[in-house]
């Protein structure tokens, strides 16, 4: 068997190489459901309606988050991401917490399976997951 030249070997690993992660990189995730997160005070008291609405809007707006619309009990935030990938998620909250689910995306590869399981562009866990520390350390 004959083998190609070298410099020719070194192309063909650098595109099977490129290929590996483009594919990689490419893949939808599982839709993380982080489910309801509590709020408390210092000394482990309820934080009250007001302050958790606040915790959540100095977070969201924190990180580039945008409120959309609002109602009681219930935030819509927005996420643009370059003006190419936005979120949109309700945060609905009472007096001891939250839980922010997904509303609708833009270009985020975001399908729902027969199953009731979802899948999305990994991003959004990790934006998700980011925007759930900032509001935990909003003072």
């Amino acid at each position: 068997m004959t083998r190609p030249p070298s410099a020719m070997r070194g192309w063909l690993l650098a595109l099977a190489l490129a290929a590996a992660l483009g594919t990689a990189h490419g893949r939808d995730a599982p839709m993380v459901q982080p489910g309801r997160v509590l709020l408390a005070t210092a000394d482990g008291q309820a934080s009250g309606t007001p302050a958790v609405r606040a915790a959540i809007l100095k977070g969201a707006q924190g990180l580039g988050w945008m409120l959309g619309a609002e109602e009681p009990g219930k935030l819509t935030l927005k996420f643009n991401k370059q003006g190419k990938h936005e979120v949109v998620i309700a945060a609905v909250y009472d007096d001891k917490g939250y839980e922010l689910t997904y509303v609708d995306s833009t270009n985020m590869n975001f399908s729902r399976h027969a199953d009731g399981s979802m899948e999305i562009h990994p991003n959004y866990n990790r934006w998700i997951a980011n925007l759930i520390k900032h509001i935990a350390t909003a003072p």
